[in-house]
């Protein structure tokens, strides 16, 4: 499934309201306007990952994303590497990795 249908999918069950999920894409839309903001459905789904339904949330970690993207993407798609990038050996990393990729793309396709 493509990017951009997930990331509508994951609006629609984390905001089912209609008005607070367009309150949520509109927070989310503000990634992506300017040109060093990179990625930007990439970056949306992993702000939506770390923010679940609190549009609080949703604004404080867009506006990190805003200052470097970098690090959302490490916390949403690489959480047991990020916390331990420089403390792990070759094989320690890998299974790190494999981890973590298992559970992103296990979160990317629940509903």
């Amino acid at each position: 499934m493509k990017e951009a249908n997930i990331l509508t999918r994951k609006l629609i069950n984390l905001f089912p309201e209609v008005e607070v999920r367009n309150t949520a894409k509109s927070i989310l839309d503000s990634y992506g306007v300017e040109s060093y903001e990179q990625e930007p459905v990439r970056v949306r789904l992993a702000i939506i990952k770390l923010s679940g339904s609190d549009i609080e949330e949703l604004r404080k970690t867009t506006k990190a994303a805003k200052k470097d993207f970098r690090d959302i993407l490490s916390w949403a798609e690489y959480p047991r590497q990020s916390i331990k990038w420089s403390f792990t050996n070759g094989l320690k990393n890998k299974k790190l990795a494999k981890k973590d990729r298992a559970e992103y793309k296990k979160w990317l396709n629940t509903y």
